[in-house]
């Protein structure tokens, strides 16, 4: 006896064959597509926690951005060039760095050519004499044009400095900021010293020749910026003058009385003047030089670290007293240095 199969009637297939296709069974309900629309509506819904979290965020970078807008004030067509400038060089020092690493070099001469070298084994030798020779100062009477308020790029060829010079206090050792040796350093990472050394370089004249510190342009410079005196691309706050040598050990009087008789009463009784050459404020550029002893009748003898011939030259000092920077700030634009009162040389 033949016995027929059952089927219960909750049971449902799952899924019907007609011809090549296979129709799946969906049960009766919310389809697929309604529920995935159902989760991007409550995925739009604005979150207010997270509303006040980005705006947050937003005002904050907007006061930072105004903040360092304020402090590193606007560029200017300018800036953007000695930015990309400074850039430039300091992608082709290390390039150059990296290549001398590569080819063993050693580090002290990594950044100098052929021509560097060879003009530093010749500076070594000559410094082997116990005699270091003196500029030779001629009579020709120096030309203000001379004077660059700006900040110059010394003329001369690439070449070491090494010479002396008299002034009121006693033989001076020269230096310039255009020395092969450091006028491409970075001034406070950023400024050339060749360009706007001319307060770390004379300070390191004054101190080198009249105290017991031994110091380069580049050790004042990097002096300067750590004690707050350097200005980005405009050179030296005044205040490097007497913060520096004062710093030293140096005497440091301001002088108020800016006459040529007052001048040159200074120089004949053991002084040596540094002059802010220049006009306007501290905010323009000026231009640092020290005016190192009486040459004749009114005329002195100077020390320009931006110019060698300069320091060649006899000045008229009137003219160095007119054209000397209107700013008072520091006690500038005019310095009388000298020795300690307890005369310790």
């Amino acid at each position: 006896m033949k016995t027929k199969k059952k089927h219960s009637n909750h049971v449902l297939p799952k899924a019907q064959v007609t011809g090549d296709h296979i129709h799946e069974f969906r049960p009766p309900g919310p389809s697929i597509s309604s529920y995935y629309k159902r989760q991007e509506r409550l995925s739009k819904k604005k979150n207010p926690v997270l509303i006040l979290v980005a705006w947050g965020i937003a005002a904050t970078l907007g006061i930072l951005c105004i903040s360092l807008f304020a402090y590193f004030r606007p560029f200017t067509g300018e800036d953007v060039a000695a930015a990309a400038g400074n850039l430039y060089s300091l992608a082709a020092e290390e390039a150059e760095r990296l290549k001398n690493a590569v080819l063993g070099h050693s580090p002290e001469n990594e950044n100098l050519t052929d021509e560097t070298e060879s003009a530093l084994a010749d500076a070594e030798a000559n410094s082997e004499d116990e005699t270091v020779p003196y500029i030779d100062r001629s009579s020709e009477l120096g030309d203000i044009a001379d004077m660059n308020a700006e900040p110059v790029f010394p003329p001369q060829d690439d070449a070491i400095y090494v010479c002396m010079l008299d002034t009121a206090l006693g033989s001076l050792f020269y230096y310039n900021q255009g020395d092969l040796r450091w006028k491409e350093y970075l001034y406070g990472g950023s400024d050339r010293l060749s360009k706007y050394g001319c307060g770390p370089t004379c300070v390191a004249m004054i101190i080198n020749s009249f105290t017991p510190h031994s110091v380069t342009p580049v050790e004042m410079a990097d002096w300067s910026a750590d004690n707050g005196y350097y200005a980005r691309q405009s050179g030296s706050y005044h205040g490097l003058i007497p913060g520096s040598l004062s710093a030293f050990g140096l005497q440091v009087e301001s002088v108020t009385e800016r006459t040529v008789e007052n001048a040159a009463e200074l120089l004949r009784s053991g002084h040596i003047l540094v002059a802010l050459m220049g006009r306007g404020s501290l905010t323009q550029n000026g231009h640092f030089i020290i005016i190192a002893q009486l040459a004749g009748d009114g005329t002195v003898f100077i020390a320009d670290p931006a110019s060698y011939n300069n320091s060649t030259k006899e000045w008229e000092l009137k003219l160095l007293m007119d054209e000397l920077k209107a700013s008072y700030d520091s006690g500038g634009p005019l310095w009388a240095v000298s020795f300690p009162s307890e005369g310790n040389q």
